[in-house]
Order: structure tokens, then sequence, then C-alpha cells
């Protein structure tokens, strides 16, 4: 689902929406702005139960797409008790793979000076090969 406007709901009628549709409003799980544009709208995860909002640019989307879209972990399929970031303590979220198979937040990447995009258009796979040791022992 994309959505270039942000979602704006008369308090009178914001208990009618299910749970499904109240999952949808919120901002980009990457930069956590809950404006879309034309040129960068937000897209919405398809996946039963998945909360992803991110935009375009934000996820690394190179054409928004025309009908349903899946993060890259419901994508994946795998098991979500096996996806889990690299980097910090928490799964849900806009997680795409590492360079080495296992899976990190995008936000996360974007903070830690030491991790780099192998392609910088798609944001993927995450290279965490730079990230010293001592690092992931640091709250």
């Amino acid at each position: 689902m994309v959505s270039s406007e942000p979602l704006l709901l008369p308090v009178s009628l914001e208990g009618e929406f299910s749970n499904s549709m109240k999952e949808m409003i919120g901002g980009c799980c990457v930069c956590s702005d809950e404006r879309g544009w034309a040129e960068n709208p937000l897209v919405y995860c398809d996946g039963h139960g998945c909360n992803v909002a991110v935009h375009q640019a934000c996820y690394g989307i190179v054409q928004v797409p025309t009908g349903p879209w899946f993060c890259r972990k419901c994508e994946s399929q795998e098991r979500a008790a096996r996806v889990k970031c690299e980097l910090c303590p928490h799964k849900d979220g806009a997680l795409k793979r590492t360079d080495g198979g296992g899976w990190a937040h995008v936000v996360c990447a974007l903070y830690i000076p030491e991790v780099q995009f192998a392609n910088v258009s798609t944001m993927e796979p995450i290279v965490l090969q730079s990230v010293p040791h001592d690092r992931y022992n640091k709250v």
C-alpha cells in the first residue's frame, strides 16, 4: 500500500476503524516522519500482521509498487523468531539483510558510523565487517 499523504482521522471516527487500519497509521520506521510526498511516498508492508511503513528513499525502494508490497522480512518468509537486528535487541521494524546473511534495521545502520550499504540505491545488503567487535558490547 502506498500513501503520499498522511492519514488524518477525525477524533469522532477513530474508534470505528479496525486494529489493522490503526497499525497502518504512523510514521516511517526509519525517519519517524508521518508525511509522505509524491516524490517520496510512504509505503506500507502488506505482510500479515506486519506494521512496517517506510518512505521510498528511507528504505531504498527503487520503484514504488503499484500492487502489494512486502518488506524484506516478510518477503523472506523466514521464521519471525530467527529475524532480529544484529545491531540492537529489537526484532520489529524496517530490517534488511546483512552481508553475513543476518538482519539489521536500516535506522541502526544509518546511526552506526562503521556500517555501510553495499548498494546505496537499494540500501542493501548492510555491510557490518568494519564494525569493531567492542561496539557490540555497548548499550
